[in-house]
């Protein structure tokens, strides 16, 4: 089996509420366990960041109903291939969006663990563009947060 791992970038669209993200969080969540996919969605208030991976066929699919989602618009593809490790296999979607619900404070708090092991695991191993992708985006959202 494959291991594959999709990393993009995106814009919500506009008057993006809260139970809106509670649903996406949730319906994620569903699809990706079903599928077997694991990965993060990272969301400054305006940006999406998310990586994905899992079997190649899975994330195959869980990538085009993303791109089919209407939650976001301006889509740029990051990564799109074979990996040689999965990093997120205990979680199926993290969230670091904070400013809502339980359910994103509880995602974010779980994130920003795997966040630490994730900087350690990239550091060493220097695969995976996406995952530096991910990482950057998290540290500028970090950044924005402190100022």
């Amino acid at each position: 089996m494959t291991r594959w791992a999709v990393a993009y970038a995106s814009t919500a669209v506009a008057g993006l509420a809260v139970a809106d993200l509670d649903r996406l969080l949730v319906d994620a969540r569903a699809h990706n366990h079903l599928e077997g996919v694991t990965g993060v969605l990272l969301h400054d208030g305006r940006r999406f960041f998310q990586y994905i991976e899992g079997p190649e066929g899975s994330v195959a699919r869980i990538y085009a109903r993303i791109r089919a989602s209407r939650l976001h618009v301006e889509l740029v593809e990051l990564q799109n291939g074979p990996v040689e490790q999965l990093y997120f296999t205990r979680w199926h979607m993290g969230c670091s969006h904070t400013k809502g619900s339980v359910l994103q404070t509880l995602s974010s708090r779980q994130w920003r663990q795997e966040a630490r092991y994730l900087h350690e695991d990239v550091a060493r191993t220097g695969e995976a563009p996406g995952l530096r992708e991910l990482l950057a985006f998290w540290e500028r959202q970090q950044e924005a947060a402190d100022a």
